[in-house]
C-alpha cells in the first residue's frame, strides 16, 4: 500500500516540492517561484494537479481553463522517476475530468520525444510550430486533442 500513486489537486504547501521538480527538469529554462506560487493560487481558470507516492510529490501538470478550452501549460515527472509510466498516470486523469467537446491544447520543445509520443498515444496532434520559442532556440510543437 505504501507504492500506491495518487493523483490529487495540488494545495499552496506543495510549491517547494513542485519548484525543486521544476527546476530538476527544465534547469536553465525553469520557472521561478513566483511563477508556480502564481499557478498554486485558487483562481478560477487554473489547476494544478500532482502524482504522489506516501507524501512525495513525484510530478506535476498546470492548467489553464476558460470555458471548453484547455491549455496545458507546464508538466514534469521527477527526473528519478521518468520512464515508469507516471506523466501517462496523470495525463490520463486529467483528461478523464475533462469535460467532452473540449479542446486541450500545449506546447512542447519539438527535440522532447518522449513527451511528444505520449501525448500522440493520448491522441493529441500536430497543429502548428513555433520557431525559436525557447530560450536556447528550439522549436515548439503545438499540438490540440479534441475530447
Amino acid at each position: 500500500m505504501l507504492d500506491k500513486k495518487i493523483v490529487r489537486k495540488a494545495i499552496p504547501n506543495d510549491l517547494r516540492s513542485i519548484f525543486l521538480i521544476e527546476k530538476d527538469v527544465f534547469q536553465k529554462e525553469h520557472w521561478t517561484i513566483e511563477m508556480v506560487a502564481d499557478e498554486l493560487e485558487d483562481i478560477p481558470g487554473k489547476i494544478t494537479w500532482v502524482i504522489e507516492q506516501s507524501i512525495n510529490i513525484l510530478g506535476y501538470c498546470m492548467l489553464r481553463l476558460f470555458n471548453n478550452e484547455i491549455t496545458i501549460v507546464n508538466m514534469a515527472i521527477r527526473p528519478a522517476f521518468q520512464g515508469e509510466g507516471l506523466g501517462r498516470l496523470l495525463l490520463g486523469h486529467i483528461i478523464d475530468q475533462i469535460p467532452s467537446k473540449s479542446s486541450v491544447f500545449l506546447e512542447v520543445k519539438q527535440g522532447n520525444l518522449s513527451a511528444i509520443n505520449l501525448y500522440m498515444s493520448f491522441g493529441f496532434v500536430e497543429i502548428n510550430v513555433r520557431n525559436n520559442y525557447y530560450k536556447d532556440g528550439s522549436d515548439a510543437v503545438v499540438m490540440r486533442l479534441e475530447h
